[in-house]
Parts: C-alpha cells; structure tokens; sequence
C-alpha cells in the first residue's frame, strides 16, 4: 500500500522549506525502495489546484516576510476539513494558521513560531498554544515552531510512518540533529503592548525600565492611578501575566543576552538582573529555559 504525502506549497510559502521537504522525503522514498518497504511519496500542489485524492498526510510549510498566512482561501481550508479522519495534519511555524482556519486545531495543543503566539491565540482561541517546544504532536495534529523547524516536522512524520531506524538514517544522511529540541532555548518575550488599557501600558513601560529593582505592586498601581486589586486583575487580564512572572520573564531575557554576548560569571548577571541569591536565578532560569545558565551559555554562544 503506497504511503502518499501532499506538501500544500502556499502563496508565500518558504521556498527553501518546500524545496528541503521534498529532498527529505525523495531521500526517504530512496531507503523504502533499498529495503522493501510500502512506497512512500511526496506530491507538491498549489492552493489553486488542490487534488481529489486523499492523504496519508498534508505538510502545511512556513512562510517566509509575508502574511498570506493570516488569510487562507476558503477552498484550501474546507479542502484540509476534508481529508479523512485518519490523515496526519502537519504544520510549521505560520502553516499552523491553516489548519487553524480549518478549524483543526480546536481542543489541541499546538505550537508555532514563538513570535506568532499572541496571533495565534487570537486566530484559534480554543486551541492549547504552547511555543516553548518545536514540535508538538497531539493526536493526527503534528505543529512545529520556527522557520527552520519544518526539519524536525519532517523527522517526526519520518519517524511515525517509517520507523525510526529510517528517520535516523535520513538524520545521517542530512547531518541534522535527530534529537529533541525546544524553542524556548530561542524564544524572546514579546508581551502585547497595544492591548488599548493605557494605565496598564504605562505600568509595562515602567516596568521594562527597571525590571532589575524590587518589585512593589502598591507603588506601580499607584503611580498609574489604580487599585492594587484593579491593577492586578487588569495587568494579568491584558498581559497575560502577572506582574511578577512579567518582571522575571524579562529578567531571564535580559539575562539570556548577556550570556550570549558576555563572559561575565552567573552570578554577576544573576545580579544584574535583579537576584541577589545566585542559586534561585539558576532555578529560575532553568524553569523558564529548560537549561541552566553554563548549559545555555555553551549551546547558545559561539
């Protein structure tokens, strides 16, 4: 039985992202052949000319400075609703809008690239968007994250309709990183700053200059002329955070440049950013990144 995959190649789809896919999956065709296994195909179509037949699986690739992604054509979203129960549903980074439009990825966790968070949240409010993975599989629904994460979108789609002795293989042969990666290793916080609530706009900005210093939420409601108890249901209600997990998302950023960029030791910067105990900023950071400070510094500076 042939195994068949239709890559959509969308207006304003990355062009090395389609071109990567097909290679991949022409080098996976090759290993089927070599040891007998069921034929496995790749087909690329445009929006305009959408196939009859079903699929095994449809890839939905990421765009690149563009955003067609933000309007899919009705044909193309009814096309994907469409496809059998059955069918693997694959996204990376902004493709994951399609299948949102589709309404495919309601009541399903989902990831994409993490400046498209807040975009997607509004898009799909009923789906579950975590952005600190690249690759998120729930159920026929696979999403990855950012622009070069159709790789590991093609790995685990190698994986769940090849095995994976080929996927590794195919790893071998492209020398990619067959393991699991996270994005938030490179996410930045990008909190919403035109949410229309000036008091709390005022107080984020107040914040951003001097996020290092104790955090007193009496003092900053005050100063934007709030209650503490209304400042804290607006904060969280228009950021999404609170003003404390605000605070220490920027603390981290601030000191994950620095460690990029510095040889400056842990705990100067740990310091720098607001932490006088060294220890909770290693736990802190390792919480919000998934590596401590020396792992991120190895992996992340060159």
């Amino acid at each position: 039985m042939n195994i068949q995959l239709i890559l959509l190649d969308y207006p304003g789809a990355s062009l090395a992202a389609v071109a990567g896919l097909q290679e991949m999956f022409a080098h996976t065709a090759r290993l089927h052949k070599r040891d007998d296994l069921a034929p496995i195909s790749l087909t690329t179509v445009k929006a305009a000319s959408l196939p009859a037949e079903r699929a095994d699986a449809v890839i939905l690739p990421p765009a690149f400075g563009n955003e067609h992604y933000l309007d899919p054509p009705c044909a193309v979203t009814d096309w994907l609703r469409d496809q059998p129960d059955n069918c693997i549903m694959a996204s990376a980074c902004a493709g994951a809008f399609y299948l949102g439009a589709a309404g495919l990825l309601d009541r399903k966790r989902v990831t994409t690239h993490w400046g498209l968070e807040q975009t997607l949240r509004a898009r799909v409010p009923a789906a579950n968007v975590d952005v600190g993975e690249i690759l998120v599989s729930d159920g026929r629904i696979i999403t990855a994250g950012g622009l070069l994460s159709w790789v590991d979108l093609a790995l685990e789609l190698i994986v769940q309709l090849s095995g994976p002795e080929i996927m590794r293989e195919v790893g071998r042969h492209f020398v990619v990183d067959t393991g699991r990666r996270e994005q938030r290793y490179y996410s930045a916080f990008m909190p919403p700053m035109r949410h229309g609530d000036s008091p709390i706009e005022q107080a984020q900005f107040l914040i951003e200059r001097t996020f290092a210093a104790p955090i007193r939420i009496s003092e900053l409601a005050r100063t934007v002329a709030l209650t503490e108890r209304t400042f804290l249901r607006r904060f969280e209600r228009a950021t999404g955070h609170t003003p404390l997990a605000y605070v220490q998302h920027l603390r981290v950023q601030s000191a994950q440049r620095a460690l990029e960029n510095t040889a400056a030791p842990i705990e100067q910067i740990a310091y720098a950013v607001g932490y006088e105990n060294a220890g909770a900023f290693r736990k802190l950071f390792k919480r919000h990144t998934g590596l401590s400070p020396s792992q991120y510094r190895q992996r992340l500076r060159r």
